[in-house]
């Protein structure tokens, strides 16, 4: 039948004897804790950063011998000494095995542009002012100070993604050419899959953005596919499974603490893997992701020895304070759990309010079986009274019936018998229940009430049981909200809205009450609702209508086109009738 709760206290207590003699060897165990995980973070940092510089070192001596060949590049003349260049720009190439291309584009002369054959070099000469590329380089650099990191294309020439480096050459404040180096790519797949971060069991990675990859193991040979609309491979498409996993199922890694990289951790296939890198923007936009992912199990092991070193010295003393902790929480956590409870259910929202679980100890399995009866109760209860009237009734008396201007709303399907004559009435009810519940959510976020449904109708109003200034916008926003949901649904529905004064309150007996509203509104909205018949047209998914009383009390909003005077049935005066614009609903 369970335990009381006297006895459990007693053996909480005696738990607690045994935790002042364990203090000193507990300390000792948080600091050799400690020092495992400061260890893990520093080598976790020190393999991204492994990686960030290989990477770096790899295209940083472009952007250096760029810099350098603008300082020093002849300035005889609009052609500049192609010559000279020439010899410049092959000595610069030979000096950099990264580079496979230098180009020289001086404005309104003659480039030069040298490449790394297997040969030797190939140099070209090519009249800038014919070419547009070229002019589109120069006039980009005229904006700009020193080198760049420019497009990442796909080159036939080498088969492969190459990126761009340029630099702007400057004398005397002027613009006199623009120097650029091509970098191919495949060769940093190379670089990284070399990295000391292999040594610690890591799998270096190098996106751009996102979802492409830049450089990896399986880029060091030529990737197939690849072309000038496709110049790099997406995560779906590099067989690696863990790394297309990078930015999906991720969860936090709290064992780390604070990184300089970004680290978070996911399972592959039930293995849990950790993934640190690091944004680099200054190779262009979008940018470089470079880091590397690992197995947990692979780096975290000087973690554990130290926590299974601490655990193992603990022994004896460690168990009482195991005790102590398990059996607090136990008569904590059932605690907690039914003050949060208590508190949402104060606030008046049942459907947060979560059941208490069910407990060994007999109080609070008893407190948990009462809180969820009650709760049952009250959700059933919102479930049938409007959650307005729910909440004030919490609050205060019941409100008395009163009269008073309201808006009034009524739905319904049009076709409703012969779209459902051949279903069966499990899909009838799932239809319903599916179209009303887009229905209480309009109404319930403009600040209404629904009041009852009517077969495969709806009826709701706006200012009561509390006053609601604007009931009227209100109402027709609610309505445009709907006519908006309707499409690709399947269902045709007309809408009547109409402002008027009603008795509004409690109706029937002390055993049984229903809040509604009473008046000749009321059936002036079902009227306007069943004008739709003769209005809606065969293509239309909604027919909204609503009277002058309600358009002119809603400040005469737009998308809203008038229909003229008819008469409703059962009234000796005409109406004037306004129709939301087919179109308007569909747009919001």
């Amino acid at each position: 039948m369970g335990f009381g709760i006297g006895p459990l206290l007693a053996a909480a207590l005696a738990g607690l004897v045994g935790l002042a003699l364990a203090v000193v060897l507990a300390i000792q165990v948080l600091i050799g804790g400690g020092g495992a995980r400061e260890l893990f973070r520093e080598k976790a940092d020190l393999m991204v950063e492994l990686v960030s510089r290989q990477v770096r070192e790899h295209l940083d001596p472009a952007s250096a011998q760029l810099d350098y060949i603008a300082r020093v590049l002849p300035t005889d003349g609009p052609d500049q000494g192609t010559e000279r260049v020439s010899d410049l720009l092959t000595g610069a190439l030979a000096g950099v095995p990264a580079i496979q291309a230098l180009a020289y584009i001086p404005v309104g002369g003659i480039a030069t542009i040298v490449n790394r054959t297997e040969a030797g070099v190939d140099i070209l000469h090519i009249d800038a002012r014919a070419d547009a590329a070229m002019l589109a380089g120069i006039a980009d650099a005229q904006s700009r100070e020193g080198g760049w990191w420019s497009e990442l294309i796909f080159a036939r020439r080498y088969d492969g993604p190459v990126v761009n480096r340029r630099h702007a050459v400057r004398r005397d404040g002027k613009l006199i050419g623009v120097v650029g180096a091509v970098v191919l790519l495949g060769e940093l797949s190379r670089v990284i899959d070399a990295s000391t971060a292999i040594e610690y069991g890591g799998h270096p990675f190098v996106l751009r953005g996102r979802d492409h990859v830049l450089a990896h193991r399986r880029l060091v040979d030529h990737f197939p596919g690849l072309s000038p609309a496709k110049p790099l491979p997406d995560l779906t498409e590099i067989d690696d499974p863990v790394l297309a996993q990078i930015w999906t199922a991720k969860r936090s890694a709290p064992f780390l603490g604070r990184l300089s990289a970004t680290s978070h951790a996911a399972d592959v296939d039930g293995v849990p893997y950790l993934y640190l890198y690091r944004a680099m923007p200054e190779f262009g936009d979008p940018p470089w992701y470079v880091g590397a992912y690992f197995r947990v199990d692979d780096i975290a092991g000087g973690l554990r020895t130290a926590v299974m070193a601490g655990v193992a010295g603990l022994g004896v003393l460690a168990v009482s304070v195991i005790v102590a902790i398990l059996l607090a929480r136990k008569l904590a956590a059932p605690t907690r759990t039914f003050a949060r409870a208590a508190t949402e259910l104060s606030e008046l929202d049942f459907s947060k309010a979560q059941p208490l679980p069910r407990s060994r100890i007999r109080e609070l399995d008893e407190q948990a079986h009462a809180f969820n009866r009650l709760l049952g109760a009250l959700r059933w209860f919102e479930s049938y009274v409007p959650k307005g009237l729910v909440r004030r009734l919490a609050r205060e008396a019941p409100p008395e019936s009163s009269e008073r201007e309201l808006t009034i709303m009524f739905t319904d399907i049009a076709g409703f018998t012969t779209l459902t004559q051949d279903m069966p009435p499990t899909r009838v009810a799932d239809m319903l229940n599916a179209h009303f519940a887009q229905v209480i959510r309009a109404v319930e976020a403009t600040g209404g009430t629904v009041d009852k449904f009517l077969g495969d109708g709806a009826m709701a109003f706006w200012g009561a049981p509390d006053n609601l200034p604007g009931h009227a916008r209100a109402a027709l926003e609610c309505a445009a909200d709907i006519a908006g949901a309707m499409a690709g649904t399947g269902l045709r529905v007309r809408i009547g809205v109409h402002t008027g004064r009603v008795v509004v309150g409690n109706v029937g007996a002390s055993g049984r009450l229903n809040y509604t509203i009473i008046g000749d509104a009321v059936n002036a909205t079902q009227r306007i609702e069943q004008l739709g018949k003769e209005i809606m047209q065969a293509g239309d998914t909604c027919c909204v209508l609503a009277s002058a009383d309600t358009f002119d009390a809603a400040g005469k909003p737009e998308g809203w086109i008038a229909q003229g005077e008819f008469s409703l049935r059962g009234r000796d005066s005409g109406a004037s009738i306004y129709r939301l614009a087919p179109d308007h609903g569909a747009d919001r």
